[in-house]
């Protein structure tokens, strides 16, 4: 009978250990849902399979590989896209541009919520087919795993700002660190100051500058205590007022770094929804006194766009 008892504890101990382990597994799982598409409409190959594992081998980089310690369940891994277009190939060597965006799924919604969408015009790295990807976060092993963990860092750090304010310095200041390194590791373009206003360097300079706080601090404003609350009517005026904060703050770094490539970013992604957002804000009574010139002045790029704004 003791015997009995005690093959059914062990039984029952072995269970509850599988049960602990199933769930640690679950929260540990990686932070990114990501899809990968590599396009290569004016490469002459011969051999096209090459493409397709380099779609492959990016896309179980990003998915497979755990780049923080902060704990994720498969519903909460954060969806994002890269499209690699590849626009010259030389035996091994691909020379390419990289789009990367990243949406926030908004509370209560169905609707994600465009934050990052950025087009890298200086991807150039080394690649043979079924070769892994590999990284280290304080080694530089190829360019093409540091672009990529360089971004993945970047939208992993804004998801997590957008939910609580300035939460996502840690990822940023390793996205840095990338940059750091990889300045020394190969030459590639796209990591030094020099190389152009509108590259990795400027994207992690600005994040990791106390001058683009307000930048941060919006992206929480804007999300957590704006959009988030969207999904009953009643806090539509509540919202709008905060999201109309949390735009008035991007005031400030643009007026010490106008035109910057962070502000570039912001509003590349941003400008469709805030006209969309403001085209209720008339009737709803919301106050955007002058927020249609800052808007203009801050975003010239679609500065036009703002000239029906709020009706």
């Amino acid at each position: 009978m003791y015997s009995s008892m005690n093959s059914n504890y062990r039984m029952r101990k072995f269970f509850v250990i599988a049960l602990l382990f199933t769930g640690l597994t679950a929260l540990q799982a990686q932070e990114l849902r990501a899809t990968v598409k590599v396009l290569s409409p004016e490469v002459q190959a011969t051999n096209k399979d090459v493409f397709v594992s380099l779609e492959n081998t990016i896309q179980n980089f990003l998915n497979g590989y755990t780049f923080t310690e902060h704990s994720y369940s498969d519903d909460e891994r954060i969806s994002c896209s890269f499209i690699l277009t590849v626009e010259a190939m030389n035996g091994a060597r691909f020379d390419a541009n990289l789009q990367v965006q990243y949406s926030r799924p908004i509370y209560g919604s169905q609707y994600n919520s465009p934050v990052l969408n950025v087009l890298d015009k200086d991807v150039v790295f080394s690649f043979r087919e079924n070769e892994p990807i590999e990284f280290q976060q304080n080694t530089f092993t190829t360019n093409l795993s540091s672009i990529l963990a360089f971004y993945a860092y970047t939208i992993i750090g804004m998801d997590r700002s957008s939910y609580k304010s300035m939460g996502g310095e840690a990822e940023f200041a390793i996205a840095q660190s990338i940059v750091t390194t990889a300045q020394s590791g190969g030459g590639a373009s796209g990591w030094k100051s020099f190389d152009g206003n509108k590259n990795r360097f400027w994207i992690s300079d600005a994040l990791n500058s106390p001058a683009f706080d307000p930048v941060k601090e919006c992206l929480y404003l804007y999300h957590r205590q704006g959009l988030d609350l969207m999904h009953l009517a009643d806090n539509h005026v509540k919202a709008l007022t905060t999201i109309t904060t949390a735009l008035r703050k991007l005031e400030e770094p643009n007026q010490k770094r106008p035109n910057s490539y962070l502000m570039n970013i912001f509003f590349d992604a941003k400008n469709p929804e805030i006209i969309s957002l403001y085209s209720e804000a008339e009737s709803l009574g919301v106050d955007i006194k002058g927020l249609q010139a800052m808007l203009e002045s801050m975003d010239r790029t679609h500065a036009s766009s703002y000239s029906k704004f709020g009706k």
